[in-house]
């Protein structure tokens, strides 16, 4: 039984190590400035099955806010056209805490825009962006600039 316990632990550590290899892969993450990262953040970009196709998660903060600052996050999708360039859908939600009253307020907004790879997609480099976004009042164009790792 001992020999046997052991293989089952070595073959459970094999599959993990493979899984977490390919997901890995398939893993990208961005820091940057614009709307898509929180205004100021990071995004984690997941390549789907579907290769064009990347899922992405943001976390950011905004200190511009003038009752202290807000934190925001969202999801979105990206779809490669080509190597360099992408076009993106974005939803988030910005959490505006004032430092007065105590009261935090929710705001839900969202953008669509174009992303230019330098590098490429799969390597690490500078991304530009051109986004039009909806802050849940007006509409408006906007830039970002980020570091894909």
């Amino acid at each position: 039984i001992k020999g046997r316990g052991m293989k089952r632990i070595w073959f459970i550590v094999l599959l993990l190590t493979t899984f977490t290899g390919q997901c890995a892969e398939r893993l990208r993450a961005e820091a940057g400035i614009g709307w898509e990262y929180g205004v100021i953040g990071s995004q984690l970009s997941w390549q789907t099955p579907f290769k064009p196709l990347e899922v992405f998660a943001t976390v950011g903060v905004d200190g511009s806010s003038e009752s202290g600052g807000s934190f925001r996050g969202g999801m979105g999708v990206s779809i490669f056209l080509s190597k360099y360039f992408a076009v993106s859908a974005y939803g988030g939600m910005n959490s505006t805490s004032n430092a007065y009253s105590g009261d935090v307020d929710h705001e839900f907004g969202g953008s669509t825009g174009i992303k230019i790879y330098f590098a490429g997609k799969n390597k690490p480099g500078v991304v530009l962006g051109a986004s039009y976004l909806y802050d849940g009042e007006d509409w408006s164009p906007l830039a970002s600039i980020a570091y894909r790792f």
